[in-house]
């Protein structure tokens, strides 16, 4: 099975970045924020992988509409 990317690469990066931080506050002060690792892998691994499950039920275009594409209609 492929999985179609529906990121784009700045956001990829955005997830990969804040999801970390998110990863590593629990080592930081692990009590109270222990349930927010599973947010920070999510986000790490939907980056990696480019496919955001949640843009295909809100069916979200991949890239945004340039100005040439907007000139044609």
């Amino acid at each position: 099975m492929k999985i179609i990317k529906n990121m784009n690469t700045t956001e990829r990066w955005l997830r990969i970045y804040f999801g970390a931080i998110i990863f590593l506050v629990y080592f930081v002060n692990p009590f109270p924020y222990k349930e927010w690792t599973f947010s920070g892998l999510l986000l790490i691994a939907t980056g990696v992988i480019g496919y955001c499950p949640v843009y295909s039920l809100l069916k979200k275009p991949k890239t945004a509409p340039t100005p040439d594409s907007m000139a044609d209609r």
